[in-house]
Parts: C-alpha cells; sequence; structure tokens
C-alpha cells in the first residue's frame, strides 16, 4: 500500500476505536461476496482491491483494514466459497469416506474452483498464513484420527499412514478434473471409494 492507502487504513482503525464498535460483520460478507463474485466473472487476474471495492460499495482502505493484502483477501474468498464446514463423523469410516468424496466432488465441481485454482495452489505449497488446507479439507485428519481409532476387527490394515484414504480420493478427483476438465461422475466416485476401502482392507 501507499502512504495514502497507510494513512486511510489508520485514521479507520482509529475511527473503530472511538466509536468502540466491533469490525462489520455485514462489510466482511459484502466485501467476500464480491471478491467471490469477480473471480467467477472475470478471473482472478481482474479481482483487484480496487473492483472489489466498487464491487461491495466500500472505499479500498475498508477492504485494507480488513485484509492487508490482495492474496490474503483471495485466500479468504476461497475458504469462504470452497471451504465446507466439518461434518460429522458416524464411527462408520466407509461411510464417512463416501460422504468426504461427495463433498470433494461438489467443491471441485464449482466453475469458481477452476478459477482460482492456481492461486490456492501457490499459497498452500508456499504455505501461506492465509491460505490453510484444514479450511478446504477440514476432515482430513479426522479421518485419519477415525481409521487409527477403528477396531482390529473391523479389519483394515495398520501399516499404511491414515491420510492415505483422504488423499487418494481428493487427489484422485482433482486428477481427474486436470485431465479432462471435469470432476468424475457420481457412479465413478462411488467405484473410487470402493477400491479405496478394499484396498484398507487386510487381505485374506
Amino acid at each position: 500500500m501507499g502512504d495514502r492507502a497507510v494513512a486511510a487504513v489508520e485514521a479507520e482503525r482509529t475511527n473503530h476505536r472511538h466509536a468502540g464498535r466491533p469490525r462489520g460483520n455485514d462489510t466482511d460478507a459484502a466485501i467476500l461476496q464480491a471478491a467471490i463474485e469477480l473471480l467467477a466473472e472475470a478471473g482472478l487476474r481482474r479481482t483487484t482491491i480496487d473492483a472489489v471495492a466498487a464491487r461491495a460499495g466500500v472505499a479500498r482502505a475498508t477492504v485494507y483494514l480488513r485484509w492487508p493484502t490482495r492474496d490474503a483477501l483471495l485466500a479468504a474468498a476461497a475458504r469462504q466459497a470452497l471451504g465446507q464446514p466439518r461434518y460429522p463423523l458416524t464411527g462408520n469410516l466407509a461411510a464417512d469416506l463416501v460422504t468426504g468424496a461427495k463433498r470433494a466432488r461438489t467443491a471441485l465441481a464449482q466453475p469458481l474452483f477452476k478459477a482460482i485454482f492456481p492461486e490456492l495452489a501457490r499459497g498452500l505449497l508456499a504455505r501461506s498464513p492465509a491460505t490453510h488446507y484444514d479450511e478446504i479439507g477440514p476432515n482430513r485428519e479426522r479421518l485419519a484420527a477415525e481409521l487409527t481409532a477403528t477396531p482390529e476387527t473391523e479389519g483394515y490394515r495398520r501399516d499404511i499412514d491414515p491420510t492415505l484414504p483422504f488423499d487418494l480420493i481428493v487427489g484422485a478427483t482433482l486428477n481427474h478434473l486436470l485431465a479432462t476438465g471435469d470432476t468424475p461422475s457420481e457412479e465413478a466416485m462411488a467405484r473410487m471409494v470402493e477400491v479405496v476401502v478394499q484396498g484398507l482392507r487386510q487381505p485374506g
């Protein structure tokens, strides 16, 4: 930001402190929605702070007050659009993997995912503090813990990384998207989960 933008941000912060009001959730939502719409309509390159501010009907300083950089704003918009809440696990690993597969397909099938994937991948690979994988795939670690806690009588292998089932399903879904431009069909997803679950079973 330039000196004027910094000064404007500081002035708005002062006004907020003096007013004694918390940050406006409605304003946050309007800015994120504007960023999501622009990403879908205009693509990553044209989703600038100026464009987002104009679409949301706020000042640039208002955006910078909440997200200090464009990358931080784009990451927040990605989480808002693609991040899904943690669905409750049932204790039935196979059923929970089916639910996870359906959610992965839904998220990756969105046109917005294609628009923001380069930025999302860059932030994840760079371990950007604004981009956290847990907000995109929130049940990865929980499904791994569920597999680890599953009684041995269920017959699941113990000699694999417990995150492997999730990684195989999401990875295959993403690879299919990159290879074909579309996500697998529901039938193909069901077969995929079936193969993964069968592979988890102890031989014999």
